[in-house]
């Protein structure tokens, strides 16, 4: 069923607009299912929200959802005819008054249904019904209820830092090294998250497509200048910039012997074009991916830029004015989306490891260092995710986020610091 046939079914006699109250949301829609992501739906205590609502167009629909936890929704795949958008929403309710998020911008919601209580967006009993629009979801407090998109994650631990960062670390420690997830040393992670090598063992080896986004620090030590981190490496000190690094990592096919761990390898196109000859990267053994960024948009403003590093800096987060110095920013007013194809070779290298550097204005003030004021994710063309075996099978490393660095340290959600 279609969102206008939906709409028409549902809010019989509605015009142009049609939204769910805050009753009706507590009577009758307590979930949104999108793909294989699944998310409860957020009262918003920001006037005029609602929390779901639907807007008709002749030039283009667009259905808003906000969501308990986060969830990051783009396009990494050719975008079909449909012109139905969807915009995720979240309110960051710990804070008083609540600070609402800005998320990018989505399409290809091709189809809704609801069923269950739940508002189901491109899928219904048939299954899941595939378009361009991938997501990305974790819960308000950047847990995951599994690392794997089968939803199975067998793990003994107990406490909730064990617990999440297992989640989101696809990686098997060495028991021998004594690691411990309450309190991990984070010189003995894996940096890249896509390269599983005998010393140190992937959970799951991704072999079709791999794809991460995760912290990363400087580290004094020669033999190992960067460390992997938990969170984003962020500058909060400026009275009008903020400025955040994370990194993405994808990888398509198998892994290649002569990979390193410590390869990076920016984002390329291929002859101007998603593919060679204008093909779907999918036509060419290739993987479409696109990055994103969301934000507390009652701390950062939409207006900013990024770039792309090769190397990461090497003591303190520069400041705004050099952190990108001698390469190309991109400008931007709202938040990131950044699309490129993964191709193996002959075509590429069939890697791209790279920082991303952010910078944005400020909109006010952030009181709190233990919710977050951006995240990142990573989202792979749902061409990959059919598969057999299916790309980004371990998504647990998929999202990231940024805290606040000049408050009380250490910064991040609470149950990074538990022990």
């Amino acid at each position: 069923m279609s969102v206008k046939q939906f709409v028409g079914c549902v809010f019989v006699g509605a015009a142009a607009s049609v939204s769910f109250t805050g009753m009706a949301l507590a009577q009758s829609v307590a979930a949104v299912a999108i793909n294989n992501t699944t998310q409860g739906v957020q009262a918003p205590t920001l006037a005029p929200a609602a929390g779901i609502s639907y807007s008709q167009a002749t030039t283009g629909s667009l259905l808003k959802v906000y969501t308990d936890g986060f969830l990051f929704c783009g396009n990494p795949g050719a975008v079909g005819n449909d012109l139905i958008a969807l915009q995720t929403a979240h309110e960051d309710q710990s804070l008083a008054p609540a600070h609402a998020w800005t998320f990018p911008l989505a399409t290809d919601a091709a189809s809704v249904n609801y069923a269950g209580n739940v508002l189901n967006v491109n899928r219904s009993a048939a299954g899941v019904q595939w378009t361009s629009l991938a997501c990305n979801g974790v819960g308000a407090l950047g847990d995951r209820v599994s690392g794997l998109t089968d939803g199975i994650f067998d793990s003994g631990f107990d406490s909730a830092s064990a617990t999440h960062y297992s989640h989101m670390i696809n990686w098997t420690p060495d028991p021998q090294l004594g690691f411990d997830w309450n309190n991990p040393d984070w010189t003995e992670v894996p940096i890249n998250p896509c390269v599983s090598t005998q010393e140190q063992p992937a959970y799951v080896v991704e072999d079709t497509a791999c794809a991460a986004v995760t912290g990363v620090r400087p580290d004094s030590s020669q033999d190992n200048p960067n460390v992997r981190a938990g969170t984003m490496w962020t500058n909060s000190t400026e009275s009008s910039k903020f400025v955040y690094v994370f990194r993405a990592d994808v990888r398509v096919g198998a892994q290649q012997p002569e990979q390193s761990p410590t390869q990076i390898s920016l984002p390329v196109q291929v002859n101007g074009s998603l593919a060679p000859n204008g093909a779907t990267p999918s036509d060419a053994g290739g993987v479409a991916v696109t990055v994103v960024d969301a934000y507390d948009a009652s701390y950062l403003k939409a207006t900013g830029s990024y770039c792309l590093l090769s190397e990461l800096p090497q003591a303190a987060l520069p400041a705004s004015s050099t952190i990108c110095a001698g390469k190309q920013t991109y400008p931007l007013n709202g938040a990131l989306s950044l699309s490129f194809p993964i191709y193996p070779p002959p075509i590429t290298t069939g890697i791209s490891s790279f920082y991303i550097a952010v910078v944005r204005d400020l909109n006010g003030v952030h009181p709190s260092d233990v919710t977050p004021v951006v995240g990142a994710s990573v989202l792979v063309d749902n061409a990959a995710l059919t598969l057999t075996p299916p790309g980004d099978q371990f998504i647990g490393d998929d999202v990231v986020f940024g805290f606040m660095t000049n408050l009380t340290d250490p910064s991040g959600f609470p149950w990074m610091h538990e022990n």
